[in-house]
């Protein structure tokens, strides 16, 4: 595969779509009006507004047809359109496929769509010239939307089985009816492939599916990690999506592991992310963060924001830590008011096994004995039993021990 670079920056045109875009107090930026409103499959038309905001670069990319693996690549134009920022929003690329070898089919005709990262979003085609199937019958809606989560689908078992495997013909459906027999798509497909595929157009869903997440995709991410500077790191660390945030996060994790400009995007990531984002979010801290009293402070801070099943990963870490300083055990436990009750055990546990206590500690975790919760109540009294408390402290815990004598 070859990329060549051509052309400059110029108005991107894009057809538009038949969704139309959520309203909003303010307008949207190009890149979320274009998300808004074109995901899904359907006929081409005239130019929109959204993709007039947009900006494009050519480059010619060299594609192997994978219906004809055999064939020498041909040159293709591959449009990069990108926001106003400069930030890459899609790409997309317009293409003529066979997709049967005996004729008797039409050619498709498309233009696919997808994200900055190489995620199929969109499939267009010219209005005279749908999508068909067997005996040139036109797609429905159904075959359009279950084409739409065919091509979404980067797992699919078409990845697995060539075009080949679809022109074995299989035995009848009585001979093989003790194994869940053959489906109704074209002839040759087996039950197995069933519900990856379109009925009746098991070429065209194979030959697609392969054009969306084939070759063109590592492609894709080359050129989008051309332009991945770190105002545009920073918003995809910040993304909703987490296939951004997951790219944004891997990149400086490999390119920029001690940057300090990316530390708080990436502690967004740590306290609002999914569980298995923590361990490459604190990999990243680690390196990024040289003194240690500061990545304390920072994994504090973000174990309060997190979910409450996730906040233990950093309590964790923090408890394995054998030289954990007293400023982030007292830290801690001034975060205990926020936590529910396993956090909260988890940090007095902490205290307890090091055999610390401040007049900071002792403080925060009184604060817990008027705890809504008496799970918590119970827990702050039973380690402050164990402390040496000054008179009006123990006053107080003599108090609580009276009054809920019955639940102790």
């Amino acid at each position: 595969m070859r990329i060549s670079f051509a052309l400059g920056l110029m108005a991107f045109l894009l057809p538009s779509p038949t969704a139309t875009p959520a309203l909003s107090a303010e307008p949207p930026s190009a890149a979320a009006a274009f998300r808004a409103t074109v995901l899904g499959i359907g006929p081409a038309v005239s130019s929109s507004e959204i993709g007039d905001r947009l900006k494009k670069v050519v480059h010619q990319v060299e594609l192997v047809d994978p219906v004809a693996p055999t064939v020498p690549a041909k040159s293709y134009e591959l449009v990069q359109s990108l926001d106003e920022n400069g930030f890459p929003v899609c790409y997309s690329l317009s293409f003529v496929t066979h997709v049967c070898n005996d004729q008797q089919c039409l050619p498709v005709e498309v233009t696919m769509t997808w994200d900055a990262l190489g995620y199929y979003e969109r499939l267009t085609y010219p209005p005279a010239k749908p999508l068909t199937k067997k005996d040139h019958v036109p797609f429905t809606t159904e075959d359009y939307a279950k084409l739409d989560r065919i091509l979404r689908d980067r797992g699919s078992i078409l990845a697995a089985w060539t075009l080949a495997f679809l022109e074995k013909p299989l035995e009848p459906v009585e001979a093989v009816a003790d194994v869940g027999g053959v489906d109704a798509v074209t002839a040759p497909t087996p039950t197995t492939v069933r519900d990856s595929v379109i009925e009746d157009a098991a070429y065209t869903s194979w030959a697609l599916w392969h054009w969306a997440n084939g070759e063109i995709v590592p492609i894709l991410r080359r050129l989008t990690e051309e332009r991945s500077t770190p105002e545009y790191l920073k918003h995809l660390l910040t993304s909703d999506d987490r296939r951004h945030a997951d790219y944004a996060l891997e990149y400086v994790i490999e390119h920029s592991p001690t940057d300090t400009q990316f530390v708080d995007d990436v502690v967004h990531i740590l306290a609002t992310g999914e569980r298995d984002q923590i361990p490459q979010a604190i990999e990243f801290l680690e390196k990024a963060i040289p003194d240690r009293e500061s990545l304390y402070a920072k994994l504090v801070d973000a174990c309060v924001r997190m979910q409450a099943a996730d906040c233990p990963i950093i309590l964790q870490k923090l408890a394995d830590e054998p030289n954990l300083p007293p400023a982030a055990l007292e830290a801690l436990t001034g975060k205990t008011s926020e936590l529910p009750y396993f956090p909260v055990h988890l940090v007095l546990r902490m205290l307890e096994q090091r055999k610390f206590a401040s007049g900071k500690t002792i403080a925060n975790v009184a604060a817990l004995l008027d705890s809504d919760d008496f799970f918590i109540a119970r827990r702050a009294y039973e380690h402050l039993s164990q402390q040496k408390l000054d008179a009006a402290l123990q006053a107080r815990l003599d108090a609580f021990r009276e009054e809920n004598r019955n639940r102790l």
